[in-house]
């Protein structure tokens, strides 16, 4: 809660006129903000213009913060829309998850001899992911990589908690699903 009032203090600065003061909020959201692009967008250059589009959202929507949710949750929600509405503007293309494994398989075959298995299932695992579409991809980013609670992903995704849950499974049964096969494959 302590680092929920730091971000008010900053907020609360920023609506007495003392814009400078945003920079705070950036500097402690823009790794995080990046990190959430990406993992939906996939490209780079798209990450950073949506990372800069959304903290001009967020400084433009400031005085609109009501404090009904963590402000870090407020502004996941921003991030999040304007990654989607950035898919769907641009129709990005994803490819399928079993196109991602093939072309996986193909290259750690001709990795050196010298990758640890480790290092192959973390391959494997992050090109699935890339295979996921963008809604499962910011919902698995959420919950396991920015720990954030089915309650908080609810909020930022506007999904009910029982559709969170479900979807949260069912993508874990699918990279299963689609990992365990090439386990032995892969590592024999």
């Amino acid at each position: 809660m302590e680092k929920d009032l730091e971000d008010i203090h900053w907020v609360d600065e920023v609506l007495k006129g003392k814009t400078e003061n945003f920079a705070q909020v950036v500097d402690k959201y823009k790794d995080k903000i990046f990190s959430l692009a990406m993992g939906i967008l996939k490209q780079k250059e798209e990450a950073e213009e949506a990372t800069q589009d959304v903290f001009v959202k967020i400084f433009k929507a400031l005085p609109k913060f009501q404090h009904k949710a963590k402000f870090s949750t407020w502004i996941y929600r921003i991030a999040y829309n304007e990654c989607i509405s950035r898919l769907r503007k641009h129709k990005v293309q994803t490819i399928s998850v079993e196109d991602n494994f093939t072309n996986n398989l193909i290259a750690a075959e001709e990795k050196e001899e010298g990758w640890q298995e480790t290092e192959i299932r973390s391959h494997l695992l992050h090109k699935a992911l890339d295979g996921l579409p963008e809604i499962e991809r910011g919902l698995v980013h959420f919950f396991y990589f920015e720990n954030l609670s089915v309650e908080e992903i609810t909020r930022i995704s506007g999904l009910s908690v029982s559709n969170v849950k479900i979807k949260l499974f069912r993508i874990r049964k699918k990279l299963f699903t689609q990992l365990h096969p090439l386990k032995s494959t892969v590592l024999t």
